[in-house]
């Protein structure tokens, strides 16, 4: 099998949100004291179009674990995680694109940006049969050992939602607990009016 990669400038927003006013000081500083010493004499040099082992995150989405150590206590910082990416990530140019958008065309390019910054770290799947009505499905297969991925992703899908001026969004997910953060399958429902 492929070493699962990702792209660095995700794992440099990654350090910009633990370091962000998120996280209390303390809370910082554990976060930062319990990644591996490979991920963190790897971090000062990472390049943000390089690709980079998906560990190095998985290293970091833990530490972000650690603070709260329960389900919603987790699965809030996560999506926080999320939006803090997702905001970072949309500059002028992709908000001005992203308000122009329906929420259909975005569902459909979420396998594409997926795609655009993970290699051998599965696929997103999208149903959008049901989208005039205010939902979406989703379904991110074949990530498995890719832990706590799948809650960060609902903070970036849900804040590039509210960038296109929806309202009430609410996204759901079965699959990730902190009992299985790393599952293979992941089922999401959008909903939105």
């Amino acid at each position: 099998m492929t070493t699962p990669m990702l792209r660095g400038y995700i794992l440099k927003q990654t350090v910009s949100f633990i370091e962000s006013d998120y996280f209390q000081p303390q809370a910082r500083q554990t976060i930062l004291e319990s990644l591996t010493p490979e991920v963190a004499n790897a971090l000062p040099a990472i390049k943000p179009a390089e690709w980079y082992t998906r560990d190095y995150l998985m290293d970091m989405l833990r530490g972000i674990a650690r603070i709260k150590n329960t389900d919603d206590g987790v699965y809030e910082d996560l999506v926080a995680y999320g939006t803090y990416v997702s905001t970072e990530a949309t500059n002028t140019f992709l908000k001005l694109m992203l308000k122009m958008l329906t929420p259909t065309l975005f569902a459909k390019k979420i396998p594409d940006v997926w795609q655009r910054d993970h290699r051998n770290s599965g696929t997103f799947e999208v149903d959008v049969q049901h989208a005039n009505e205010g939902l979406i499905k989703l379904r991110l297969v074949g990530a498995g050992g890719f832990e706590h991925v799948g809650i960060t992703s609902i903070g970036f899908i849900s804040s590039a939602m509210k960038i296109m001026g929806k309202k009430d969004i609410r996204m759901t997910q079965k699959g990730w607990s902190l009992a299985t953060p790393g599952p293979d399958r992941i089922d999401y429902e959008l909903r939105w009016v």
